[in-house]
C-alpha cells in the first residue's frame, strides 16, 4: 500500500527525471542566432511584417545584432542586416550559400526553377552564368548601347505628345530595348504589346509565388497532390496560368529569332550569337527569357525613382543639367560615350541607387550544408538574405543616410576633388545588384540603361511639381510598392521641355 511519503518520493523522482531530461535536451540544442521569441510550432510566423519587411528586419537588428534568426513553421530563416555580415556569409562563403530555396509554387509548380534568378546551385545554372558571363560583361555590353539610346530617344518622344503616362511609356521603352538586344525582335505595337505583357504578367504572377508565406504548399509540399477540383485548391489555377504564362515569355520570342535565322534575315542578338556558338538550346532559351522578365520591372523601378528624386531636388537637377550642357551645347543628345564627362551625373545615378534601392531586400539564398557564425549554428537546409535596405541606412557607411546627397559620390568621379579615399561611402554596386555568385548577371546592362536614361530625359526636359485645383505645387510624398522589385507609386509631375533647342533634339530622336 502506497503512503504519503512514497508517493511524494515517487512524485519527487519523476520531476526530477523530467528535470534533468530537459536540461540535457537545452545542453544539446544548438545555439541558434539570436532573434524574437518563437512560439510553438509556428515559430515567429505572426510577426511577420505584412508589408516593406526591411523595415522592421532593420529595427529587429537593433535588439538582435547583424544577423537575425527566425522560424517559420519550422523553416528557418536569416537576415543579414549590415554589410559586413553580407560579405561575410554570401561572398566569403559562397561555395555554400550560392543555393536557391525551393519554393514548391513558384519553382516547382510554376517552372520558375528553369530560370537563371531561381535556379539552384548545380551545373544548369552554372551553365547560365557562364553564357551570361561572356555576353553581359562589361565590355562586351557596349554592343548593345546603340539600342538602347536609340529606344531612350523613342521615348522622349512620347514625354513630349504624352507626359501624363510618363512611366507606362518607359515600361515600354525597356520592353522594346530588351527585345531588341535579347531577340532581335522589333516591336510594332504599343505600351500593350503581346510579347511585352506576356513577360510582364508572368514576371508579376512569379514573384508574387516567390514571396514566402503567400502560398501554404511552400509549407506543405504534399498539398502539391490534391487536384484542382478540390475545395480550396484555387491556387492550383493560379498555378497552371502561371505556368502557361511563364512558358509562353521564354518560347514565343525564342521561336521568333530561330525562324528569323533559319530565313536568313535576322538582326544580331544576344540570343542569335549564342545559337551561332551552338549553345544548349534549352540554356539559352531560359537565359534569354530571365534577362528580358527581370530587364523591364527594374528598369522601370530605376527611372520612376530618378523623376521622384529629381521633382523633389530642383536644385540637383539643375546642376545635372549644367553639366550635361556645357558637355552637349545644346546640339545634341549626351550618350553613352559622354560618361567621363558627367561625373555630377554619375554621382546623381550611384546616390539613386543607395537612396532608394530597386531590391531593398536581395533575393534569397540557402546554405547546402550546415555551418557556424559568430559561435552561433545555422542549420543546412536555411534561407538567408541580406537586407540591403539595411546597409543602405548604416550611419557607419553613409554620413546621413536619409538624406539624397549625390556629392557624397562625387569624388569618385571627380579626379580633382581633395578626399580621403579611404573616406569614401561604400559603392552600390557592392549591393545593389546582390551578392556572392547570385550577383545579378545583367548589372552593366542596367547601368548603362540608367545612365542613358537619366541623362537624355534630365537635358531635354524640366521635372517640376504639378499644380492643384489653386495653382499650389503638388509635392508627392514618399510612397512605395512593398514587392521584391521596389517601384515608387504613381505620382502628378510636370514634364515640360526645357526650350525650343530640345524639343528640336527631341523630335529628331523620335523617329
Amino acid at each position: 500500500m502506497l503512503t504519503k511519503e512514497s508517493l511524494f518520493t515517487f512524485g519527487a523522482g519523476l520531476v526530477a527525471i523530467i528535470a534533468m531530461r530537459m536540461i540535457a535536451a537545452r545542453l544539446r540544442r544548438p545555439k541558434y542566432l539570436p532573434g524574437p521569441p518563437r512560439l510553438p510550432f509556428v515559430g515567429n510566423l505572426f510577426q511577420m511584417p505584412e508589408s516593406e519587411a526591411w523595415v522592421t528586419y532593420r529595427k529587429w537588428a537593433e535588439t538582435y545584432g547583424d544577423a537575425t534568426y527566425l522560424e517559420i513553421l519550422g523553416s528557418p530563416l536569416v537576415i543579414l542586416n549590415t554589410y559586413d555580415a553580407c560579405v561575410e556569409i554570401l561572398e566569403k562563403r559562397s561555395d555554400i550559400y550560392s543555393d536557391r530555396p525551393v519554393g514548391i509554387m513558384a519553382n516547382i509548380l510554376m517552372g520558375w526553377s528553369q530560370a537563371v534568378v531561381m535556379a539552384p546551385y548545380n551545373d544548369r545554372w552554372r551553365r547560365f552564368r557562364r553564357i551570361c558571363a561572356q555576353s553581359m560583361r562589361k565590355d562586351a555590353v557596349k554592343h548593345f548601347h546603340p539600342i538602347q539610346e536609340r529606344e531612350v530617344g523613342r521615348y522622349l518622344g512620347t514625354l513630349l505628345k504624352d507626359p501624363e503616362h510618363f512611366m507606362e511609356n518607359f515600361r515600354l521603352t525597356a520592353g522594346r530595348s530588351l527585345l531588341r538586344n535579347i531577340y532581335g525582335i522589333e516591336v510594332t505595337g504599343g505600351a500593350n504589346d503581346s510579347i511585352i505583357a506576356t513577360a510582364e504578367k508572368a514576371m508579376e504572377m512569379g514573384v508574387f509565388a516567390a514571396q514566402p508565406g503567400n502560398f501554404l504548399v511552400d509549407f506543405y509540399p504534399a498539398l502539391r497532390y490534391i487536384p484542382e477540383w478540390f475545395p480550396g485548391a484555387g491556387w492550383k489555377t493560379f498555378a497552371r496560368k502561371g505556368r502557361k504564362l511563364a512558358y509562353e515569355m521564354v518560347n514565343v520570342p525564342y521561336d521568333m529569332t530561330v525562324k528569323a535565322m533559319k530565313s536568313g534575315d535576322y538582326e544580331s542578338s544576344f540570343t542569335s550569337l549564342n545559337l551561332e556558338k551552338k549553345e544548349d538550346e534549352d540554356i539559352l532559351k531560359w537565359c534569354s527569357g530571365s534577362m528580358l522578365s527581370a530587364g523591364t520591372d527594374t528598369s522601370v523601378a530605376s527611372v520612376h525613382g530618378f523623376i521622384l528624386a529629381m521633382l523633389l531636388h530642383p536644385d540637383i537637377q539643375k546642376k545635372c543639367q549644367a553639366e550635361i550642357d556645357a558637355v552637349c551645347n545644346n546640339e545634341r543628345l549626351p550618350d553613352i560615350t559622354d560618361r567621363d564627362q558627367l561625373p555630377y551625373l554619375s554621382a546623381t545615378m550611384k546616390e539613386l541607387m543607395r537612396w532608394q534601392p530597386v531590391s531593398p531586400l536581395a533575393l534569397p539564398h540557402r546554405v547546402i550544408k550546415d555551418d557556424v557564425y559568430n559561435g552561433c549554428f545555422i542549420p543546412a537546409g536555411t534561407v538567408v538574405m541580406g537586407n540591403t535596405w539595411a546597409v543602405t541606412r548604416d550611419p557607419n557607411l553613409f554620413e546621413e543616410p536619409e538624406r539624397f546627397n549625390p556629392d557624397r559620390y562625387l569624388p569618385m568621379f571627380g579626379k580633382s576633388i581633395p578626399h580621403d579615399p579611404a573616406k569614401l561611402p561604400l559603392d552600390p554596386e557592392a549591393f545593389a545588384f546582390g551578392y556572392g555568385r547570385r550577383i545579378c548577371a545583367g548589372m552593366h546592362y542596367a547601368d548603362s540603361m540608367l545612365l542613358i536614361s537619366m541623362a537624355r530625359i534630365i537635358s531635354t526636359f524640366d521635372i517640376r511639381p504639378a499644380k492643384d485645383e489653386n495653382g499650389k505645387d503638388i509635392i508627392p510624398p514618399l510612397q512605395f510598392n512593398s514587392s521584391i522589385v521596389r517601384e515608387t507609386l504613381d505620382f502628378k509631375v510636370s514634364i515640360t521641355p526645357r526650350s525650343e533647342a530640345a524639343k528640336a533634339l527631341i523630335l529628331a530622336a523620335s523617329v
